[in-house]
Order: C-alpha cells, then sequence, then structure tokens
C-alpha cells in the first residue's frame, strides 16, 4: 500500500482526496495540505483526514504526493517532493512554463523517482475502447466546450481545456507537430477563453482542435479520419462509434456504422491504480513526465502564436 499526501484541495485535489479514500487497497492517505486556511478546516471535517501545517512534514511522512494545486504553483511544490525523492502524481498542466517542465524533467531522472501527469482522458473508458481502432491518422477534429466558471482561469483555456486534446493528438498520431495556425481571444476573464489551432505533424497527419469555456453547454468530442474508417470518441458521455468503408457487389461504396462496447470505469480511479502499480512494478507511467512536457510544449506555442496575432491587432 503506497503512503500519500495531496497537496492542494480545492475542487480537483477534493475529488482526487475521495476516490483515494475510496482504493484502500492501493492507497494509504496519510494526510494534506493547503495554505488556504478556509479550505484546511473543511476538507478535515468532510474527510476527516489529517491536515498538515507544514508541506515539509506532509512528505516526510510519506511515499508519493498528488498535487492539485493551481497551476503556477506546481513546479516548486514538485521540486521540494523530488528532492526529498518522493515519487509524484501531478495534474495537468504539469507546470506554468515549458522552462519550468524542462527543469522539472532533470530534477525527476536526477532523483530516480517516478513522475505521473493527471492527462485523465487517456484513462477514459470510451478512449480506451477505441484505441486499438485507431491507426495512422489521417485527420483529427476536436471539441471541448464548457460553459464559463471562474475556476481553472488562471491559466488560458489552451491550458486548461485544449491540452488534452493535443495529449490525446500526440498518443494517437506518435509524430511531432512542424506547423500550426492558431486562433483565440478573451471573452470573460484575462486569459484566453475560446481557442482554435490548426496543426501539421511530421508524418503527415492534420489535425483542427476547438476549444472554449464560454459555451452554452459541454461537449468533449474527438472525431479520427483514416483511409477506410473513422472513429468518433465521446469524452463526455463515454461512447465511441466507428464508421469502417464498406464495398457492395455494384462497386458502390459506404459506410458502415457500429457501436463501440465500452467498459466503464471511473477514470480518475483508473489513473491512480496506474501510478500505484506502476511505483510497484517500476513500470513506465501511462502518462510520463516527458509526454506532459511534449503537450506543454504545444500548448505554449499556440498560446504564443494567439498572444502575437492579439498583439498584431492593437
Amino acid at each position: 500500500m503506497l503512503k500519500i499526501g495531496v497537496v492542494g484541495t480545492g475542487h480537483l485535489g477534493k475529488v482526487h482526496v475521495q476516490n483515494l479514500l475510496d482504493l484502500p487497497m492501493d492507497f494509504d492517505l496519510r494526510g494534506f495540505f493547503d495554505t488556504d486556511i478556509s479550505i484546511v478546516s473543511n476538507v478535515e471535517r468532510e474527510f476527516r483526514i489529517k491536515p498538515f501545517k507544514e508541506l515539509s512534514d506532509l512528505i516526510h511522512d510519506i511515499d508519493a504526493v498528488l498535487i492539485a494545486s493551481p497551476t503556477h504553483s506546481h513546479f516548486a511544490i514538485a521540486v521540494q517532493a523530488l528532492k526529498s525523492g518522493k515519487h509524484i502524481f501531478i495534474e495537468k498542466p504539469v507546470c506554468f512554463s515549458v522552462e519550468e517542465s524542462k527543469k522539472l524533467l532533470r530534477y525527476a531522472q536526477e532523483a530516480g523517482v517516478l513522475v505521473q501527469v493527471g492527462h485523465v482522458e487517456r484513462f477514459n473508458p470510451a478512449f480506451i475502447a477505441a484505441s486499438p481502432l485507431i491507426s495512422n491518422p489521417l485527420f483529427i477534429e476536436t471539441r471541448r466546450t464548457a460553459p464559463f466558471q471562474k475556476r481553472g482561469t488562471d491559466v488560458s483555456v489552451v491550458y486548461d481545456l485544449m491540452i488534452h486534446d493535443i495529449d490525446i493528438a500526440l498518443k494517437v498520431t506518435n509524430s511531432n507537430v512542424k506547423k500550426m495556425a492558431s486562433f483565440g481571444m478573451s471573452v470573460l476573464s484575462d486569459n484566453i477563453d475560446y481557442a482554435s489551432v490548426h496543426l501539421e505533424f511530421e508524418n503527415g497527419c492534420m489535425a483542427n482542435l476547438m476549444a472554449s469555456r464560454v459555451s452554452s453547454h459541454r461537449e468533449r468530442m474527438t472525431h479520427i479520419f483514416m483511409k477506410d474508417a473513422q472513429v468518433h470518441v465521446d469524452f463526455l458521455n463515454k461512447e465511441a462509434t466507428t464508421s469502417q468503408v464498406k464495398i457492395a457487389d455494384t462497386n458502390e461504396g459506404h459506410l458502415e456504422h457500429l457501436n463501440v462496447p465500452i467498459q466503464q470505469a471511473n477514470a480518475i480511479q483508473s489513473e491512480l491504480i496506474a501510478f500505484a502499480q506502476s511505483i510497484r512494478e517500476g513500470l513506465k507511467p501511462a502518462v510520463s513526465l516527458e509526454d506532459a512536457h511534449r503537450a506543454l510544449q504545444i500548448a505554449e506555442l499556440i498560446s504564443d502564436q494567439i498572444q502575437e496575432s492579439s498583439d498584431l491587432m492593437k
């Protein structure tokens, strides 16, 4: 059983606390640390777990730390844990900047510990079921939208929502990005609330990704086109379909649509179980620090391109 502590117990941090408590065979949740005193008393009362007054005391008491604090604090907390030789599960985006994640890669290698990043859509049961059907994609189209909430606006929508689809696109193409064209704008926050990007990969695949946190509805859709087939993944409703080209006796083609069987599961619990298993068995994590660094690189380039075009328009 892995002794673990949680740093940051806002909305997502509390979700992780509950899921860790629901996995007693894998985790011994020793306690949590948060700098917001009002949150501390509420979390202690709701979950009946120990609050630590100092981060160093929590780190000393555990084998691994789960970092769910605001993005700007990820790097400093992760470095402190790595210097103490602790394994890390860190929420996305892994760091506030590529420069920070680059340093974190070096610190993690020197510490010889395991770091997994919370790109939870990798564990979405619809994506897991559809993944074996995806081969040599030619074009990817994604839409990820949500109504506006103040929570999460400390970073742009590229880091908040689109980064999930950047990670998925990098995973299924297994290729580097060679070219991009981005558009975005702020609407209700000081950061980018709507973003759209066209990506061209070195292997010839292309992708259109769109993310909005100022939409009237929630949507998390990915459509992947291949030579003779298509795969549609609905991450929100955990459903997937495949469409395959079939040739009739008349030599006329048509699409045969099939629902993909889904084995439903709690994606957050699945990623936490995978984290514990990786530590026990010495395996490379399902979403590595290298994976998260690549996704962050693309996210930063998109954000920079949007900002540059906005500056030109002023």
